[in-house]
């Protein structure tokens, strides 16, 4: 078992109007479309209900707006269908195969200074890049490059870095360092673990399907370094291109007495995007200070 300060290095880094009318008229066609999926047995009474509803020519026109407005929004798919069209495998491989990405996370941690509100990031095939701001400026960079084996992180409210080799090859949460924000290690950890599908939900004004999981296991070798640990992560994709559209993840874990917590979203995705090789290199200022001399 690893001291409780080595698991706090851990969650440091993870961090339209309408009458009465219109309403009844819209809500029993929600309701049947509801009743659909939800209760096979009352389908012999289907019929009857949806004679009564159609009576009326305005009401017929009526219904056929509601249905209208369920397509436009997504939820007529999403009622009527229970199984899921994303084949969670071909997800994997084409994060795996995008040549650029960046995305926003905002992280909270009841064991990090709360230094920032949130950080934009960007991953390529050789690097990574990680801006946090904080009441619109910007407070710290880090940049690993994979060609050049370095990791560099730019403390700009004291003007002071810090510089040290990648280590090439690492496994896990507690060796990804700021990576493990990276779609293409978190899709891989998820599917490699127990988890549900929770089919079909509208996501910043994407129709999503998504999977969570409470295993323990997707953190790797943290399991072994805590007395307790608690996890939750919710992944939701695109249900059309099959690109995340946003994650969310909490933690708590205890050790040696000490409890720390960690919640974090992760959105804005934009995919295969072309970024410039010069993003992953980052000049360290000459009034700067060594945080290794300090």
């Amino acid at each position: 078992m690893k001291p409780a300060n080595d698991i706090e290095q851990f969650f440091k880094k993870a961090v339209i109007d309408t009458d009465p009318g219109m309403d009844r008229t819209v809500l029993n066609v929600v309701l049947m479309a509801h009743d659909k999926t939800t209760d096979k047995s009352s389908a012999a009474a289907k019929p009857r209900i949806r004679r009564i509803t159609m009576k009326s020519p305005i009401t017929k026109a009526a219904a056929a707006a509601a249905i209208i407005a369920l397509v436009v929004l997504g939820l007529f798919e999403f009622m009527g269908s229970s199984k899921s069209g994303v084949v969670w495998g071909e997800v994997a491989q084409k994060v795996q195969a995008s040549s650029g990405l960046s995305l926003r996370i905002m992280e909270t941690s009841s064991v990090s200074p709360d230094d920032s509100d949130y950080a934009i990031k960007y991953f390529c095939p050789t690097g990574s890049r990680s801006d946090a701001y904080k009441n619109g400026q910007i407070t710290r960079s880090h940049c690993s490059n994979t060609e050049t084996m370095t990791s560099t992180a730019l403390f700009h409210s004291t003007k002071c870095y810090i510089s040290r080799p990648c280590k090439k090859g690492s496994e896990g949460f507690l060796e990804q360092d700021e990576n493990w924000t990276n779609p293409k290690y978190l899709v891989q950890q998820i599917l490699a673990v127990e988890y549900k599908e929770l089919g079909k939900k509208m996501v910043d004004g994407v129709l999503c399907e998504g999977l969570e999981t409470s295993d323990p296991a997707v953190m790797g070798a943290l399991v072994e370094m805590v007395d307790r640990l608690d996890v939750h992560m919710e992944l939701w994709v695109d249900a059309q291109t099959q690109y995340p559209v946003r994650f969310e993840g909490k933690m708590a874990g205890e050790a040696e007495g000490q409890v720390m917590e960690s919640e974090c979203v992760i959105d804005q995705f934009q995919w295969d995007v072309e970024l410039d090789p010069s993003l992953f290199e980052l000049d360290i200022p000459p009034d700067y200070v060594s945080m290794r001399s300090m």
